[in-house]
């Protein structure tokens, strides 16, 4: 069996962990550790069984708690290579043990127990960041947050994944109406900003499914002042052709899935 959780999505914090039996993997450490091993146990998933961490990110609500992790768990903490080749010095500020730090280049899939981690390149503001193709048992599982703009490389990893957390951060008016000052607004809609609920809904039209296998959507990393769950609710009722199970994460709200 699968078990998969967003243990919480959004500007609070971002962190992800998939389970195949006994082992898993957690993407992201946007919380503290214990709310981490919290929110991990409300979805049923022992703590213990995970093998690794992947961080896709520099930003805060990404890894903020990888530190702690990495020194009271003693595993594996995997980022870009490139992040300790270029941005020591801010990677060092995040204190992942010395003994813990592993690194991956883009496109080489990492194994880890039954998972193969492949990342990819996505297109943001904090430099060397990257989305996650993971594969275990059969299932394939992508993450694909934080980037301003949707590759053709993003495309064809999306036709392939059965599970897709997928960006949707800001609605397009309620982002020029708001209250962000001007050059806030211009950086989340630019290229190295964030995808909109257009982008989302786009990119779901992109890749609609070539074979008859059921496929679910997990909308994630929706700001609180730019977009709102019942916005995107009503924008996928009247837009959206998707041939799959859809779900709108809250702000900081919990969501979890299985496999048989």
């Amino acid at each position: 069996m699968i078990r998969y959780t967003v243990l919480g999505s959004g500007s609070s914090g971002n962190s992800y962990i998939i389970m195949q039996e006994h082992a898993s993997l957690i993407f992201d450490a946007g919380f503290s550790l214990s709310d981490m091993k919290r929110r991990a146990s409300q979805a049923a998933i022992p703590f213990e069984s995970i093998q690794a961490m992947f961080i896709t990110h520099m930003h805060p609500d990404h890894c903020r708690g990888a530190g702690v992790f990495s020194r009271k768990t003693a595993l594996p903490v995997y980022v870009h290579e490139s992040l300790v080749q270029e941005r020591r010095p801010e990677l060092e500020s995040l204190r992942i043990s010395t003994e813990s730090l592993r690194t991956f280049p883009l496109g080489a899939p990492v194994q880890v127990g039954p998972f193969a981690v492949t990342a990819f390149a996505t297109s943001h503001d904090s430099p060397h960041s990257v989305g996650y193709r993971i594969a275990v048992d059969g299932k394939i599982f992508l993450l694909l947050t934080d980037t301003g703009k949707v590759t053709d490389e993003m495309r064809e990893l999306a036709k392939q994944a059965d599970v897709l957390f997928l960006e949707a951060n800001y609605e397009r008016n309620m982002l020029q109406t708001g209250p962000y000052p001007l050059y806030l607004k211009r950086r989340i809609a630019g290229e190295w900003g964030h995808l909109s609920n257009d982008d989302a809904i786009g990119l779901l039209h992109d890749c609609k499914a070539e074979s008859d296998r059921h496929r679910r959507v997990y909308f994630c990393h929706l700001s609180k002042t730019n977009n709102d769950p019942s916005v995107l609710a009503k924008t996928c009722g009247a837009r959206l052709d998707w041939d799959g199970e859809i779900t709108i994460c809250a702000n900081n709200h919990q969501y979890t899935g299985e496999f048989a």
